[in-house]
């Protein structure tokens, strides 16, 4: 079972956001989906794996239909419930570039995990969105100290340069020796912040770099190892595919492949989130 903590949130996704005229209609096509990047990360690996998401939304109605594409997809959902179900805005441009407008809601204030919710547990995968609020962090904190305690691996995904930024260097090297990771997941600019802020990754944890069209940088206790990328010619939106990435070399891991086969299994399942809009 690959166990996934975080984010579940409706997802309004804007396609043609490359110019506004401000003050009047501007053309675009909009969908609603359903977002959050551990909920990503669950759907694309449930075709492979089971998985469980774990998580926190509103005590309303778009929190209800949520969850059910969620189970719908073949996902075990566990999910706390209170407050207000959280949105993304995604504003997507000419060259399938995203900017998001991010309100979190419920997902912020995810509780203590019951630990019957974790019991079958085989991978624990976190997005560091999750550590963002000081409640969420302390219950995701203490799922990995579940996971250390029952020999389950834990990976980290870093997510967002602006997640990164918010937490600080004293903050995010707290989070990464806490919840001391056996994968950490980077696209090429979050890899080049935790630079900058003099970090790297944990100790005997593998490094695991997304450079788009460029080769996945693997990084181990043997070295870095380069895995080719096969390009996609009709990218529509970038949205959720690292997420897609994490779940490929996830299910990839839990079947007993190596890290650079991981890899490649993520670059394969990453490739077809970067052919349709919004997330997966």
């Amino acid at each position: 079972m690959l166990t996934v903590i975080g984010d579940l949130l409706a997802d309004v996704v804007v396609l043609g956001a490359s110019s506004f005229e401000v003050g009047t209609d501007n053309p675009a096509v909009i969908t609603h989906t359903r977002g959050g990047s551990a909920a990503n990360v669950a759907v694309a690996a449930a075709a492979s794996v089971p998985v469980r998401f774990i998580g926190r939304v509103g005590a309303d109605a778009e929190g209800d239909a949520l969850a059910r594409t969620l189970e719908a997809a073949g996902v075990d959902v566990r999910v706390q419930r209170g407050g207000r179900t959280g949105s993304i805005v995604i504003l997507v441009d000419d060259t399938a570039e995203r900017t998001m407008l991010t309100d979190r809601g419920a997902a912020a204030e995810l509780g203590p995990v019951d630990p019957e919710w974790l019991a079958g547990t085989r991978w624990l995968h976190l997005p560091l969105y999750g550590f963002a609020a000081p409640v969420s962090r302390d219950a995701l904190l203490g799922a990995c100290r579940w996971a250390h305690a029952h020999g389950v691996p834990v990976s980290l995904d870093l997510s967002s340069v602006a997640a990164m930024r918010d937490l600080g260097a004293a903050a995010l090297e707290g989070i990464m020796t806490d919840a001391a990771p056996d994968v950490v997941f980077a696209n090429a600019d979050e890899a080049r912040l935790l630079e900058e802020l003099g970090l790297r990754h944990p100790d005997r944890s593998v490094f695991v770099v997304k450079r788009g069209a460029q080769p996945v940088l693997v990084t181990g206790d043997e070295g870095t190892v380069e895995v080719p990328v096969e390009p996609v010619a009709d990218v529509v939106d970038t949205t959720g595919a690292g997420d897609a990435f994490a779940a490929g070399y996830l299910a990839a891991a839990l079947a007993g492949e190596a890290p650079p086969g991981c890899a490649k299994a993520g670059a394969g399942s990453a490739r077809g989130a970067l052919r349709r809009p919004g997330a997966i």
